[in-house]
């Protein structure tokens, strides 16, 4: 009983966690690395590279979790399948 609702609760999580962080996905494919600061740069310009790296950060990130997430799938069923026979 534990382990099933250990399970069911680490799915949720890390259901909530992968729809959480599309949206960092989305908002980042406008971007593009390495971020280029002007040769002349204004406070502006400083905080836009600091915003767009940071962007960019959780984009890497959140490809990181979903590629994680999509090799869990596999694992979390044949865990639940190997419970149950």
């Amino acid at each position: 009983m534990r382990k099933t609702l250990t399970r069911t609760v680490a799915v949720l999580a890390l259901s909530a966690g992968a729809l959480g962080l599309a949206g960092g996905v989305a908002s980042a494919d406008e971007l593009t690395a390495p971020v280029v600061v002007p040769s002349h740069p204004t406070g502006a310009d400083y905080v836009n590279a600091w915003n767009q790296s940071g962007a960019l950060l959780g984009a890497g990130a959140a490809g990181l979790l979903s590629s994680a997430w999509a090799g869990a799938i596999p694992s979390i069923i044949q865990g639940a399948a190997g419970s149950l026979g």
